[in-house]
């Protein structure tokens, strides 16, 4: 073989080689198009449809996404929209056939000019085809994948259709990914209301969304306004004479509106979501059950227990409750004339900032820091005892600059709120407001997740144990008088009603209706600890753990949250029954299949706790006994005028219920229901150790709320009654009907006593032992009528106490033998 020969066999097997590995190197590149299947997704594409979340009465108040998508149509987006992207992003888009080498070639020179990256050569086809491509793994082969792809994009669609599915998948920020959504976002508007001016500032959006963006850098995104109108005007698609105008008329209304918004804008801030803290509540429970990835991108319909017209009703009212109390607690600025105690001051500048009165303003305390400092450090856990410094006659004259100044009380000193609705006859949460508001950075739900001491409102869980126990009956009289217990440590504890007076003795109705602790010790008492917990424990569903075995466990030292009182006060209204709080029904995919079904598995556990009698909680009888004494309480007790006031709660419909409030009046709560719904509000601070102010109690900030809001439930007509068909309010089996003085409590003296009734549960024997509620004394009809009874005659009655071991005579001693 000569060497021309051999020549032309070696250039033969070099070219099969490299057409060998040239065949390869396109199969894979065309397989590496094909695997992905990437023109079948722009051919099927669709935008990612939200999760709706839906109210018991199908409408849509809340929707869950990523990125917000709406599908556009190109018809429906006008030429100068079309035109302002063209002008940046690819001027020869309707003349190159998805690579533009001109531009290639200007862009590189360019850049070779400028000595750094100014302009890129990627056609509007190239930037769809890299978005569609996003996922894939950089390298060098990319290139030419993408470069394939954009050859099949021009081959498969029509410019008009490559434009449609380029503005429903581009980028422009802040969440929002197609045309629509930005529009939404900058401007509040549909693509179709568009002008000229917004078409030019959303147009410089897509390759660089944050540099350019007008709520992150507004000011560059001016200067870069003008540019696209230049630019434009230059392809003849604005009049060039109209450039200048245009920009400066749109900023001039727009600047105000941008600088005043938060960088942070985004699709989250304009979705929809009408009830806040109960959408997050319901997309806790979801993630679990169904996972993350199925509610942002499943289009799944998820109905709620939610009643959207009874949530925004409880939104509205607390709202305005809260913002009228952040009023008064900031109050009026007033001068100190003359004469202050610097010393005074400032410790009545630290009082002033744990409870809430009329501000004054007093100067020059710079001098006084390390006092404040101290004070704010060392004396923040003995707020009880400075309370007792401030003069009850003198609330104008004790509230200062000093919680401007404290950074440790400046960002506490907002009343906040909860409020919470269960329709008790089959669980449904229909309403739940955990705060004043809900943003990015304040997600706490204070319905749920803020434990907070009781108060008084505990005291129904000490009385239902009782009668439950048949210790006592609603018109059993309780003494009423100073009474102090040794605590675990062995000190004294004195209990001292609200008003720091003495009743006497009481029917239990009674004492209940006016909140009187001393007697809901006795009660706690003579109930015993154990029996009170378990009580408390079964129907608020808190660990007994959380419960302390002690007296003032009566007065509502347990920290509950407004959900667990909700649950508890519910299975009172439900006749003792089990009420399981349900906040989804069930959720149905797009496909129209029912995913996930948690109303089915309430009842099914209901139905068999019916089965085998533990759906009855506590007794029908106890919860019956309860429901008639805190209807007195609702009626004409400590939640009366609130209630029912016509500058108050003007409700005028049958309702039960109880105040509470605690020490220093942190917290004020008011936990009530009618025939068929439960609601339970609370009001304090976020730092529990300040107070809402003195004499700030639940019956003048948490009743009217549940007032004006029933009203509106029912429109203020058409109130429920807990009467059957028949009129009727019938009592059940075990319960028996009796009358005691209505002074006291004491068997009623014929013809002489006023009788109040007397509700106890029928006795029972137990191992043996009949327990059966122990009648009083009768009543003489005269001194027992009054409050100055004998506290040593009670005492006697109580514990089997002769007259000389209690002082009424004297002890005679006889002589001893020797």
């Amino acid at each position: 073989m000569n060497l021309f020969s051999e020549g032309i066999h070696r250039a033969t097997k070099t070219l099969l080689v490299f057409a060998l590995l040239g065949g390869l190197f396109f199969g894979y590149i065309i397989a590496e198009v094909d695997e992905g299947g990437e023109l079948a997704i722009l051919a099927s594409y669709q935008p990612t449809t939200p999760t709706r979340l839906y109210d018991i009465n199908g409408v849509v108040y809340a929707e869950l996404y990523r990125h917000k998508q709406q599908l556009l149509k190109y018809q429906d987006i006008p030429p100068h929209v079309v035109q302002a992207f063209l002008s940046v992003e690819d001027n020869n888009f309707f003349n190159h056939f998805g690579i533009d080498f001109s531009a290639i070639l200007r862009a590189a020179a360019v850049n070779v000019i400028s000595g750094r990256i100014k302009q890129g050569g990627s056609t509007l086809t190239q930037q769809l085809a890299k978005t569609v491509l996003n996922n894939r793994k950089k390298s060098f082969i990319r290139k030419f994948v993408e470069a394939l792809f954009t050859l099949q994009i021009e081959q498969e669609y029509s410019k008009e259709e490559i434009l449609e599915i380029y503005f429903n998948l581009i980028y422009l920020g802040h969440g929002t990914t197609g045309l629509a959504s930005a529009a939404d976002v900058y401007f509040h508007k549909d693509v179709s209301d568009l002008d000229v001016a917004e078409a030019a500032l959303l147009a410089r959006l897509p390759k660089a969304p944050v540099d350019y963006s007008p709520y992150k850098n507004p000011a560059a995104s001016k200067r870069a306004h003008i540019e696209v109108l230049k630019l434009m005007a230059s392809q003849g698609f604005v009049p060039a004479d109209k450039v200048q105008s245009i920009h400066d008329e749109f900023w001039e209304k727009y600047w105000p509106i941008v600088i005043t918004q938060s960088p942070s804008q985004s699709t989250w801030g304009t979705k929809l979501n009408r009830a806040p803290h109960f959408t997050e509540f319901v997309r806790q429970r979801l993630l679990k059950e169904l996972g993350e990835d199925r509610i942002y991108s499943g289009g799944l319909k998820i109905y709620t227990t939610l009643d959207i017209r009874k949530q925004e009703i409880a939104q509205d009212e607390l709202r305005k409750a809260l913002k009228k109390h952040d009023d008064l607690v900031s109050g009026v600025t007033v001068n100190y004339a003359g004469g202050a105690d610097r010393g005074l001051v400032g410790l009545y500048n630290f009082i002033g900032s744990l409870f809430p009165v009329a501000p004054t303003f007093v100067s020059r305390l710079d001098d006084k820091a390390n006092f404040r400092v101290a004070l704010e450090k060392e004396l923040i856990d003995s707020a009880d005892v400075l309370s007792l410094l401030l003069p009850a006659d003198n609330e104008s004259a004790a509230f200062t600059e000093f919680q401007k100044r404290s950074a440790v009380f400046g960002k506490n000193l907002h009343v906040e709120g909860a409020a919470i609705t269960i329709d008790h006859t089959n669980g449904y949460i229909e309403t739940m407001v955990g705060g004043y508001e809900f943003t990015p950075k304040n997600q706490f739900n204070r319905a749920v997740q803020a434990r907070r001491q009781t108060g008084s409102s505990f005291k129904p869980f000490v009385y239902g144990a009782a009668i439950s126990e048949r210790i006592v009956g609603s018109g059993t009289g309780i003494m009423d008088a100073p009474l102090t217990t040794l605590t675990e440590e062995g000190e004294g504890w004195s209990p001292q009603d609200f008003d720091g007076d003495f009743q006497g003795m009481v029917p239990l109705s009674r004492a209940l209706s006016m909140s009187l602790n001393i007697v809901s010790v006795q009660v706690f008492l003579r109930t015993g600890a154990d029996a009170v917990i378990d009580f408390a424990s079964r129907l608020t569903k808190a660990d007994k753990s959380r419960f302390m075995p002690s007296p003032a466990l009566a007065l509502g030292i347990a920290e509950l949250s407004p959900y667990e009182m909700a649950v508890g006060y519910s299975i009172i209204a439900n006749k003792g029954r089990n009420v399981i709080p349900l906040s989804v029904r069930y959720v149905i995919d797009q496909s129209g299949n029912v995913i996930y079904n948690e109303e089915l598995k309430v009842r099914e556990e209901l139905d068999k706790e019916a089965e085998d009698g533990s759906i009855q909680i506590i007794s029908e009888g106890t919860a019956y006994i309860l429901r008639k004494m805190l209807t007195m309480v609702a009626m004409g007790g400590t939640a009366a005028n609130g209630l029912h006031s016509p500058d108050q709660g003007n409700y005028r419909g049958i309702a039960a219920g109880k105040t509470g409030s605690t020490s220093s009046f942190t917290n004020a709560w008011y936990c009530g229901f009618d025939p068929k719904l439960t609601t339970v509000i609370w009001l304090g601070f976020d730092k529990s150790s300040i107070s809402l102010g003195r004499g700030q109690a639940a019956g003048v900030l948490a009743v009217p709320i549940w007032g004006k809001m029933y009203r509106r439930f029912y429109n203020g007509e058409n109130y429920p009654t807990f009467e059957d068909e028949h009129g009727l309010d019938p009592q059940p089996e075990e319960v028996q009907g009796g009358g005691t003085c209505a002074y006291n409590g004491l068997s009623p003296k014929p013809g002489v006593c006023p009788v109040t009734q007397n509700l106890t549960l029928k006795p029972i024997t137990v191992a043996g032992v009949t327990k059966s509620v122990q009648a009083n004394r009768q009543c003489d009809g005269d001194r027992d009528h009054h409050k100055s009874i004998d506290f040593r005659e009670f005492l006697q009655l109580e514990y089997q106490i002769s007259d000389e071991e209690i002082g009424k005579t004297e002890r005679k001693f006889k002589p001893q033998a020797d």
